[in-house]
């Protein structure tokens, strides 16, 4: 036997080990627990706790995007947060306020607003205003929602959805009236520019989960998911070595 061909089969069990070491952990990792919420999206039941005690509005924007081309799924991600928040939140003494800078998106999100207070059997403490349009575009939504940022009766602030770089005026503004800022966005150019920023943000993929974390066939596609890329992490480093050891060519 020559010594290439043994360097291929300590290279072959070598392989063989790492997919095995790999497959096993994840099923143990599988059966422990299960997708678990980003951290961000934890702390915005802290700021609904501090809406409530401290007698503060939440502020709500979901960005822009749900038509044209900035479309996705991250937009329908924004809207379930939302209507998470405001079903809990409807009998606050300062109302939680969501702003949009897109049509659609406004009226979708009207409608869940007015159907949370609905739900609670309280559509007479519905006002219009707690849905409002700031503008039709990222721009004039951006400049229409920071006077309401700048009010004093603010407990918090949750950014969800579409967002652009300029964006990031809105946690600075936030930073300086020292009001606590979440941001999720589906954007990677939001996330870079929010990253510069002491708000508390969401990254990669991590946005998606509220509205796909708690289905039990994305627990199992994730575990594939996480399972691959170990794979291919694995392999490209193996390859690598393969590769400066003369194995291959």
């Amino acid at each position: 036997m020559s010594a290439l061909n043994r360097t291929d089969l300590l290279a072959l069990f070598l392989t063989l080990l790492t997919v095995l070491i790999i497959l096993i952990a994840n099923i143990n990792n599988g059966h422990k627990r299960s997708l678990q919420a980003p951290q961000a999206y934890e702390d915005i039941d802290t700021l609904m706790h501090r809406s409530s005690e401290e007698g503060k509005s939440l502020l709500i924007g979901l960005g822009e995007g749900f038509s044209g081309i900035g479309s996705g799924l991250g937009d329908v991600t924004g809207l379930m947060v939302e209507k998470t928040l405001m079903n809990r939140v409807v009998f606050n003494d300062r109302p939680a306020q969501s702003f949009t800078s897109d049509g659609a998106l406004a009226c979708i999100s009207h409608a869940i607003v007015h159907g949370a207070y609905k739900d609670a059997l309280a559509s007479e403490l519905f006002r219009p205003e707690y849905n409002q349009l700031t503008g039709m575009s990222g721009l004039s939504g951006l400049a229409g929602i920071l006077p309401e940022l700048n009010r004093s009766d603010n407990a918090g602030m949750v950014l969800v959805g579409s967002f652009r770089p300029e964006s990031l005026i809105i946690a600075d503004l936030a930073e300086r009236k020292i009001i606590p800022t979440i941001v999720a966005s589906g954007s990677l150019l939001a996330q870079a520019a929010f990253f510069t920023s002491h708000a508390n943000l969401t990254l990669g993929e991590d946005y998606y989960l509220p509205a796909v974390g708690k289905q039990s066939y994305t627990q199992k596609s994730a575990f594939i998911m996480n399972w691959l890329r170990s794979l291919f992490a694995i392999g490209l480093v193996l390859a690598v070595i393969l590769k400066l050891s003369g194995v291959i060519p």
